[in-house]
Formats: C-alpha cells, sequence, structure tokens
C-alpha cells in the first residue's frame, strides 16, 4: 500500500504510476530528491470500490458529463480513511518531524508516459502539514475524477471504466529559486541543447503560467550557454513555515534568477536524468540552501523521434536531411510501409543511379518518409551546385539554408562510394538518353508521337498484365519495369523548356512576365488539368444535376438505369481517373474508383456557369495574343511562334509520368487488397488494409510461407512510425541531432510575402483546407492549404485564388493554378494558421504577395 522512495525494489509502474516511479529510480540513482513516499494503488482500492457501488457509477459510463464527473468528485472527498489505511499513512509519517511541510500530488499509471502526460490534469497541494494531510490526499485522489482528466483520456482513447491513481507525499523544500528544465529544445528539437525555465519561489508559478520566467538554453556537449532571457518577474509564490503558500512580489524581478553556474549546473541534471532513462526529459527542479533538488521528472511526450538511421552521436560530424514528401508531393503524412517501398521501386527504376539510396546515398527513405541527405549531396556535388539545386525549392526553404553554414556544419570528411559512382552513373545515363534529347529539338512532333506511344503501351500492360498471377515482389517489378522504357521518351519536354527559356530571354525587362505565365494555362496532354476537363463534362449531365441523393445516384448507377450515354461517360472517365484520389501516390490510399457517393459529392460542388476552366482559354489566349505583337514589333514573330507552338505542344506531359505511376499503384492496389482477403479469411491478418503495414518482400515471403507470422512483423514495421504519431507539421529541414530550422517570417503589418506562382490579382473570403473535401469551396473563395495535390483538382475548379504553404512553381497546385489560370502564391509560411475562413485577403500572384485586408 505505500512505498518510500528509498525502497529496496522499485514497485511496478501499474502499482505508482510514471511520476512516482521516477522519483524512486532517482532516489537510488544518487540523485538529489528531497525524501518522500508514494501511497499506492492499492491503497485506494477501498476507495475506487465504494464509487464504483454508488447508483451514479454507472450512469457516468453511460454519460461521463461535467455533472457526473462533479457528483464523483463529491463522493471522493467525502470518503473516511479505513483504520488500514491511517496505520499504514501514520507509520509513513514517523520519519517526518511534526513541523514537517509536504507538497502531495498524483501519480496516475496512466500520466507522464511518453505518450499521455495528463499535464496540470490532476491536482497538486502544495505546503501541506500533517494536520491538513489527509484532507490534500483525498481531495488529490477526487480529481481523478475531474472532468479534464476525463475528456483527456476519451481523447487519448483510455478507458475511464478503471481509475486508478497512486498520490505522492513529499518533503517540501522552501524554494528560493524553482523551474522547469528540458534536456532536449523544445523551440527546434535539438537533442543537444537543454532548456531552462527559472522563477523566484515556488515553480508553480511557471507551471501555471503565473509568471514569464527567465530562459535559458545551453549547448550541453561544450556546456556551453547560447541564449539567454531574463524576464521581468513580477511576483513569486513562496512556501510559509507553518504551512500554506503566499504570493508576494519579489523585489529584484529583473535580475537574473540564476547564477551562470546555476544554469551549468541544472543542465547538467537534466542531462544525466536523460542518460539515467535513455529518451528526453523534462524536470521540475528547485534551489534552497545553496543545494540544487530534482523535484519530479518525466519523459518529453511531444518531441520528433529522429529515426535511428538518421541519428549521429554526440561529437560525431552532423547530417542534414531535407524532407522531400512534404516539399514536392502536397501532403505531410507518412506513406505506408507498401506505399514506400513502391514508390523507392518507381524512383529506382527511373533515375538510373543519379541519385543512389540509403545512408551513404542522397536518399533516404525511412519509416513513411523520404529525405534528401543534403550533407552527402554537398560532398558529392559541391556547396555552390547544391546551393543551385536547393534554390529550386519554395522561398521559405531558400532562405532557411541561406542561413546555413552548410561547409562548416554538415559538409562529411570522406565520400562514401555510393557519391563517389555518382558521376560515372550521371555521365552513362545522358549518353544512354542523348538519341532521345536531340529528337526533342529537332523533330518534338515525333518525340511526342513516341511518347504517347509508350505511355498507351504501359497503361494497355497495366490492364492485361497486372493480375494476381505471380509473387507480389514480382508483380511490382513487373510494373515498375517499364518505366525504364519512358525515361527516353518523356524527353520529348527537354525541347520544350529550351523554347520556354528562349521566350523568356526573349521578353527579359520588357513587363511581360503576366503573359508569360499564361503559356502555362491549359496545356494539352496534362492529365490532371485533363481531368478537370473531365469532371466538368459529367458534372454537367441531367444524371447529377437532377440527382439530390447520393444514394439514389449510387443505386441507379449500378443498376444502369442512367442514359447510355452518361454511363459510357462515367465508365470512361473511371478507367482514365478512376485511380487517382487524395494521397494517390500511397498504394494505401482510397481511389476515386472505390467510393461513388463521395465523386458525387465532388461533382456537385462545381459550378458549372462560372468556373476557372471556362475562363483560362479566353485568358491564355489573350496572353498568346500580347506577346505576339511585341514579338513583331522586335522582328521576332516567326521564332516566337515556333517556339510557343512547341512548348504549348509538348509541356503538358511534365505530369505524366506522375499520372502512369499513380495508375500502375492503383491497379497494384487491387492485387494487394485482394492477397490481403487471402490473409483475413486464413487469420494471418485482422484486416485486410493490415496488408499496406507489410513491405513487399514480406507480402511475397508469405505467399510462399503459410506459417510465416505477419502481425509481429507488422508491430515491428510500424512502431517507430507510432512514436511521431502525434506529429502533423513535419519539418522541412531537419539535422542528425534532431535540430529542425524553421523559417522566421519578417512580419510587415497585413503583408505576407511568398512565391509568385500564377499571375494575376484578386479579392475574396478565405477558407482554409486540410484536406480537399472537408467543407465546400464556394465560387469566388480563396483557396488556403498547406499544400495540393491532384485530388485537389475539382476544388481548383471553385477557387479565385490559391494561397499555398509549401511549393514552388513546378509543385502540382502551382501547375494546377497556372494551368486554370487562377492568381496564386506559394511558400506562404504557417498559412494555415495565421488566416482564417472569412478573412478578406488579397492574393496577388505576380508578385507573390498576400495582403490580409480585413
Amino acid at each position: 500500500m505505500i512505498y518510500g522512495f528509498n525502497t529496496s525494489k522499485v514497485p511496478s509502474l501499474s502499482q505508482v504510476g510514471g511520476k512516482a516511479k521516477s522519483l524512486i529510480e532517482t532516489t537510488k540513482a544518487g540523485l538529489n530528491v528531497p525524501d518522500g513516499f508514494v501511497l499506492s494503488v492499492d491503497f485506494f482500492t477501498i476507495w475506487v470500490d465504494i464509487i464504483k457501488s454508488t447508483p451514479g457509477w454507472k450512469r457516468f459510463l453511460e454519460t461521463p458529463s461535467k455533472e457526473m464527473c462533479d457528483k464523483l468528485k463529491k463522493i471522493a472527498k467525502d470518503l473516511k480513511f479505513s483504520s488500514k489505511q491511517k496505520e499504514v499513512l501514520d507509520k509513513a509519517l514517523m520519519n517526518f518531524s511534526e513541523q514537517s511541510i509536504f507538497a502531495v500530488r498524483s501519480s496516475s499509471p496512466e500520466e507522464d508516459l511518453e505518450g499521455t502526460s495528463f499535464a496540470g490534469m490532476y491536482e497538486t497541494y502544495l505546503g501541506v502539514t500533517k494536520l491538513h494531510l489527509e484532507n490534500a490526499i483525498k481531495d488529490a485522489f477526487a480529481s481523478m475524477f475531474d472532468t479534464r482528466v476525463v475528456e483527456y483520456k476519451k481523447l487519448n482513447h483510455i478507458s475511464i471504466e478503471n481509475p486508478r491513481i497512486a498520490i505522492i507525499v513529499q518533503r517540501q523544500i522552501p524554494s528560493e529559486i524553482s523551474g522547469i528544465a528540458f534536456s532536449l529544445n523544445p523551440q527546434n528539437n535539438c537533442y543537444d541543447e537543454a532548456v531552462i525555465n527559472a522563477s523566484f519561489g515556488l515553480g508553480e508559478t511557471i507551471v501555471s503560467g503565473q509568471v514569464t520566467p527567465d530562459t535559458y538554453v545551453v549547448e550541453k556537449v561544450k556546456r556551453e550557454i547560447i541564449e539567454k532571457s531574463v524576464a521581468n518577474k513580477v511576483q513569486g509564490l513562496w512556501l510559509k513555515k507553518d504551512g500554506g503558500t503566499v504570493k508576494k512580489n519579489n523585489k529584484n524581478p529583473g535580475v537574473q534568477a540564476l547564477s551562470e553556474d546555476q544554469i551549468l549546473k541544472v543542465s547538467d541534471l537534466v542531462t544525466k536524468c536523460e542518460k539515467h532513462y535513455g529518451l528526453p526529459i523534462d524536470m521540475e527542479w528547485t534551489v534552497a540552501d545553496g543545494g540544487l533538488y530534482l523535484l519530479q521528472a518525466r519523459p518529453i511526450t511531444t518531441y520528433l523521434h529522429l529515426y535511428d538511421d538518421m541519428i549521429t552521436g554526440l561529437r560525431e560530424k552532423k547530417n542534414l536531411f531535407m524532407d522531400v514528401v512534404v516539399l514536392t508531393q502536397g501532403f505531410s503524412e507518412d506513406f505506408s510501409v507498401l506505399g514506400l517501398d513502391i514508390f523507392k521501386e518507381l524512383l529506382e527504376r527511373s533515375k538510373g543511379g543519379l541519385m543512389p539510396s540509403g545512408k551513404d546515398g542522397i536518399i533516404l527513405y525511412t519509416h513513411g518518409r523520404q529525405y534528401i541527405n543534403i550533407s552527402n549531396m554537398l560532398k558529392g556535388y559541391g556547396e555552390k551546385r547544391t546551393r543551385q539545386l536547393l534554390g529550386t525549392y519554395d522561398r521559405p526553404t531558400k532562405i532557411v539554408f541561406e542561413g546555413i553554414d552548410l561547409a562548416n556544419e554538415y559538409m562529411p570528411e570522406e565520400k562514401t562510394q555510393k557519391i563517389k559512382n555518382m558521376k560515372k552513373n550521371t555521365l552513362k545515363f545522358f549518353l544512354k538518353l542523348t538519341p532521345a534529347m536531340i529528337r526533342s529539338m529537332s523533330n518534338y512532333e515525333k518525340a511526342l508521337d513516341i511518347y504517347n506511344e509508350s505511355s498507351e503501351k504501359i497503361i494497355n500492360s497495366y490492364q492485361k498484365g497486372i493480375k494476381n498471377n505471380k509473387p507480389f515482389d514480382e508483380l511490382v517489378g513487373y510494373t515498375f519495369s517499364f518505366f525504364e522504357e519512358i525515361i527516353g521518351p518523356a524527353m520529348a519536354m527537354l525541347g520544350g523548356m529550351i523554347s520556354f527559356a528562349r521566350i523568356k530571354k526573349l521578353f527579359k525587362d520588357q513587363g511581360m512576365d503576366d503573359e508569360l505565365m499564361a503559356l502555362n494555362m491549359d496545356l494539352p496532354g496534362n492529365p490532371t488539368s485533363a481531368m478537370g476537363h473531365a469532371m466538368l463534362e459529367l458534372a454537367s449531365y441531367d444524371e447529377v444535376q437532377k440527382t439530390d441523393s447520393a444514394e439514389v445516384f449510387v443505386r441507379k448507377l449500378e443498376n444502369k438505369e442512367f442514359s447510355e450515354n452518361f454511363i459510357k461517360t462515367y465508365n470512361d472517365y473511371m478507367k482514365r481517373y478512376g485511380a487517382r484520389g487524395f494521397k494517390e501516390i500511397d498504394i494505401a490510399t482510397p481511389r476515386t474508383c472505390e467510393n461513388s457517393q463521395a465523386f458525387f459529392y465532388q461533382l456537385k460542388q462545381l459550378h458549372l456557369d462560372d468556373n476557372q476552366v471556362l475562363n483560362v482559354r479566353a485568358r491564355k489566349e489573350a496572353g498568346y495574343q500580347k506577346l505576339l505583337a511585341q514579338a513583331k514589333a522586335l522582328g521576332k514573330e516567326k521564332k516566337f511562334v515556333k517556339w510557343a507552338k512547341q512548348y504549348n505542344a509538348v509541356m503538358g506531359l511534365r505530369e505524366h509520368p506522375k499520372y502512369l505511376f499513380v495508375v500502375g499503384v492503383g491497379t497494384l492496389r487491387k492485387c494487394a487488397l485482394e492477397v490481403g482477403e487471402t490473409f483475413v479469411k486464413a487469420g494471418r491478418l485482422n484486416a485486410v488494409d493490415q496488408i499496406f503495414d507489410l513491405h513487399v518482400d514480406q507480402i511475397a515471403a508469405a505467399q510462399k510461407d503459410p506459417n510465416l507470422e505477419l502481425l509481429p512483423l507488422i508491430e515491428e514495421n510500424t512502431s517507430s512510425q507510432r512514436k511521431n504519431a502525434h506529429i502533423k507539421d513535419w519539418p522541412k529541414i531537419i539535422d542528425s541531432r534532431g535540430k529542425i530550422f524553421r523559417y522566421i517570417r519578417e512580419s510587415k503589418e497585413g503583408d505576407l510575402v511568398g512565391d509568385a506562382i500564377s499571375p494575376g490579382i484578386i479579392r475574396g473570403k478565405a477558407k482554409v483546407l486540410s484536406s480537399p473535401y472537408e467543407k465546400s469551396l464556394e465560387k469566388g473563395e480563396i483557396l488556403v492549404a498547406r499544400a495540393t495535390e491532384p485530388a485537389w483538382t475539382p476544388i481548383f475548379v471553385n477557387a479565385a485564388g490559391v494561397i499555398l504553404e509549401i511549393g514552388g512553381p513546378l509543385q502540382h497546385g502551382a501547375i494546377i493554378a497556372r494551368e486554370y489560370g487562377i492568381p496564386c502564391v506559394s511558400g506562404i509560411d504557417r498559412a494555415t494558421e495565421m488566416i482564417k475562413d472569412g478573412d478578406l485577403v488579397e492574393v496577388d500572384g505576380s508578385s507573390g504577395i498576400v495582403k490580409m485586408i480585413k
């Protein structure tokens, strides 16, 4: 029922909770912890049983409202100590004098764990005398039924049916200075920096937010104070000699609370705690009578766990990584295990050794993420070329890299063998492509015909050849073997790129930037743009316009009650674009063809009479005519017409290879789900979707070996990713010691500065979306999103303007904005936080400025 902090055997977490277990462990480790004891879960079993026997308990489980929580709290506070409880408590108190003062706080078995902190949920009582100790213990116990605790449990999927609590009774130190310390920097996630908050008196004023404390940042390895911010700590909470606390003004509030030496000692203490537990820790500490005390330590629950293949050790040369998923793919979430395998297979086959993968290469695939190893890139390409390549990304990313000393901080000492091989591989790659490159410049029509023939051949091969008639790894290899053949024909775009460069040079410094952008609008051959046109065609049918219910639509579709013409158009759409969808490059993502109801809602949201698809052709033609008139004036009419024709003919292809990949992935998905169904029927998986938690080779091995256990493999595959399940806003740039580099925006009142993506100026009300169809985007509204991908195409049809946090000119959202002639600005860091639904904003896609009007 009770454990002293100096107990010989550390009790289980289920008996004393994380906080108390930590105090016992750190006491045993020789750290300076004020003495005390913990009343275990067993101590309170009798009280829990009494509460569960009341009529209100059943009503609480059925409806855990604030009213029911308050009723249970009242019952808890009225409970009496049993004779056994009194005997145990009195025996523990014999080790303390009558004048002793205590802090009483909770230690739930569910609290202060890696995944759940329960920070500030349970009540803490300070300055408690022996006379008032029993009441404080009852009040702390009763806080287990507080509505905030119950709601937090529900939010974190923790059962409320079996409440458990242990309670710490600890001698309270008459603190002179107190605070909190983190063994990693919570602002930038750096593993090598400790952050310390300090103020005068008890630490409760910091924990509860009553005072702004001093902040000190220490580089732990070098033991250097690298940052100090001294606050005006007006008030302090002080312990009274006869019990209780008093709040009073501090005498010298602006004085630095800790000396330089004390700052380093606190840093050393939190570092010792981290080393003891083997994970990042935050601790509460106090200084009294010249001594430094540890009051409690708990795991930090909200940091980003670096994966093992990214971490470098202390004092080792650091590596720098850039997250490619966030910057280029239009979503931030992890790939599934199988999805990343398949995406890797594509890139390995299509890059021809240009960007080798692995820790010793340029691309690192790890636990659902895809990173560029900037350090290895530096060693392979040199700093100048690397910075040129990094400069092609969005403005915030470019600015962040400009502030990093790449050569001194992150340049490796030696080239890896894979990096050494890159030059040779690059030469081989381009020698192989030379005929196709020459053809793209000398006869682009033939080059375009060859590409179209090759892509048609690939799609036919998908439809005929991707079936579950071979092991899954062979199926994946077969699917992407075609991509080695498409690289050459895809060089048809090269001539178009050269033509556009010539056009830009022709009109340089002539104020024609918006007209040049217009040439990108509505390019033929772009499957994403074509999908938008096809959706509008479908939406215009009476079968959609005169049907109000998705259920009715699906029923009539399945029963073929619609016109033959509509069904043919619908089936043709699904054949071409049914494999597309949000996060479509991941095989685990459901496809459009799998949910006719959702697709019907998308069609109904389109405005047929006035939309960007209808307007774009006129805008493109107007821009072309202005450029043509200027070319005539310059005597370059024929050259301009030739270059513009070539550019228009081939540049729609830039989205096409990805489209082919998505079609292949969609076909593979059907095969994977079929395999998943067989594994579920055999009792090897609990759900069909778990097939996406397996690697390609594991699925193939399971097909060959019916005794291979799959659930342990899934646990191993996904356990590391689950540690980062709380990360929603994945950082773009991070180093191998966990340090995140973020863009710090220079604020100008009313103005947000980003990248000019698609020209034009438009005002409208903002609509902030985190996924394409979470809410309706009405005609004339400004779409605000973190990033977008092709699945967002129908949304763009209604958008008057677009604001994106992430993505340069070639990000999918940027391409579609230009295709539809929608003013677009990208690279507005944290736009989805700063801009709210209904805000009146002005998007200037020509200058890259977003103005907050109202």
